[in-house]
Protein backbone atom coordinates (compact mmCIF):
# COMPACT_ATOMS: atom_id res chain seq x y z
CA UNK A 1 0.00 0.00 0.00
CA UNK A 2 1.47 3.62 -0.99
CA UNK A 3 1.07 6.28 1.15
CA UNK A 4 1.14 9.84 -0.15
CA UNK A 5 3.77 11.09 2.61
CA UNK A 6 6.04 8.44 1.55
CA UNK A 7 8.09 8.64 -1.40
CA UNK A 8 8.28 5.85 -3.80
CA UNK A 9 11.58 3.95 -2.62
CA UNK A 10 11.73 1.28 -5.26
CA UNK A 11 11.23 3.62 -8.38
CA UNK A 12 14.34 5.56 -6.61
CA UNK A 13 15.84 2.29 -5.87
CA UNK A 14 15.69 1.28 -9.37
CA UNK A 15 17.34 4.70 -10.53
CA UNK A 16 20.02 4.40 -8.16
CA UNK A 17 20.52 0.82 -9.67
CA UNK A 18 20.27 2.17 -13.06
CA UNK A 19 22.79 5.25 -12.61
CA UNK A 20 25.61 2.73 -10.60
CA UNK A 21 25.51 0.75 -13.65
CA UNK A 22 25.47 3.86 -15.70
CA UNK A 23 28.74 4.56 -13.71
CA UNK A 24 30.48 1.44 -14.28
CA UNK A 25 29.84 1.90 -17.74
CA UNK A 26 31.72 4.73 -17.97
CA UNK A 27 34.73 4.10 -15.65
CA UNK A 28 35.48 0.81 -17.09
CA UNK A 29 33.51 0.36 -20.56
CA UNK A 30 34.36 3.54 -22.62
CA UNK A 31 37.06 3.34 -24.89
CA UNK A 32 40.35 5.26 -24.33
CA UNK A 33 40.24 7.16 -26.60
CA UNK A 34 37.84 9.42 -23.97
CA UNK A 35 38.94 12.56 -22.67
CA UNK A 36 39.48 11.96 -18.63
CA UNK A 37 38.36 15.39 -18.22
CA UNK A 38 34.61 14.59 -20.09
CA UNK A 39 34.48 11.24 -17.96
CA UNK A 40 34.87 13.28 -14.45
CA UNK A 41 32.35 15.40 -15.11
CA UNK A 42 30.13 12.62 -16.24
CA UNK A 43 30.98 10.71 -12.80
CA UNK A 44 30.78 13.79 -11.09
CA UNK A 45 27.27 14.20 -12.31
CA UNK A 46 26.35 10.52 -11.59
CA UNK A 47 27.77 10.96 -8.02
CA UNK A 48 25.65 14.30 -7.20
CA UNK A 49 22.30 12.51 -8.80
CA UNK A 50 22.76 9.88 -6.46
CA UNK A 51 23.65 11.47 -3.45
CA UNK A 52 20.41 13.49 -3.99
CA UNK A 53 18.67 10.43 -4.43
CA UNK A 54 19.85 9.14 -0.93
CA UNK A 55 19.00 12.29 0.27
CA UNK A 56 15.57 13.10 -0.12
CA UNK A 57 14.58 9.68 -1.39
CA UNK A 58 15.39 6.84 1.25
CA UNK A 59 16.60 8.95 4.04
CA UNK A 60 13.10 11.34 3.25
CA UNK A 61 14.23 14.38 3.44
CA UNK A 62 12.33 15.62 0.28
CA UNK A 63 11.50 19.03 1.02
CA UNK A 64 12.81 19.26 4.55
CA UNK A 65 15.57 22.47 5.84
CA UNK A 66 16.88 19.64 8.46
CA UNK A 67 20.59 20.35 9.26
CA UNK A 68 20.89 16.93 8.48
CA UNK A 69 20.50 17.36 4.72
CA UNK A 70 22.58 20.29 4.76
CA UNK A 71 25.35 18.25 6.50
CA UNK A 72 25.38 15.50 3.96
CA UNK A 73 25.17 17.07 1.16
CA UNK A 74 28.46 19.43 2.47
CA UNK A 75 30.20 15.87 2.65
CA UNK A 76 29.37 14.74 -0.49
CA UNK A 77 30.90 18.09 -1.98
CA UNK A 78 33.85 17.49 0.27
CA UNK A 79 34.20 13.80 -0.87
CA UNK A 80 33.50 15.10 -4.40
CA UNK A 81 35.95 17.93 -4.30
CA UNK A 82 38.50 15.52 -2.77
CA UNK A 83 38.62 13.05 -5.68
CA UNK A 84 38.76 16.02 -8.01
CA UNK A 85 41.49 16.84 -6.58
CA UNK A 86 42.97 13.60 -6.50
CA UNK A 87 42.17 13.77 -9.88
CA UNK A 88 43.68 16.69 -11.31
CA UNK A 89 46.95 15.82 -9.58
CA UNK A 90 47.82 12.20 -11.36
CA UNK A 91 46.53 14.46 -15.12
CA UNK A 92 49.42 16.68 -13.51
CA UNK A 93 52.69 14.28 -13.09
Amino acid sequence: MKRPDHPNCSRALLLLLALTGSMFVVTRALPHGVLPALAAVVIATIAVIKVRLVVLDFLGLRGARTPLSAALWSWAAFVLLIAVARSALQLSV
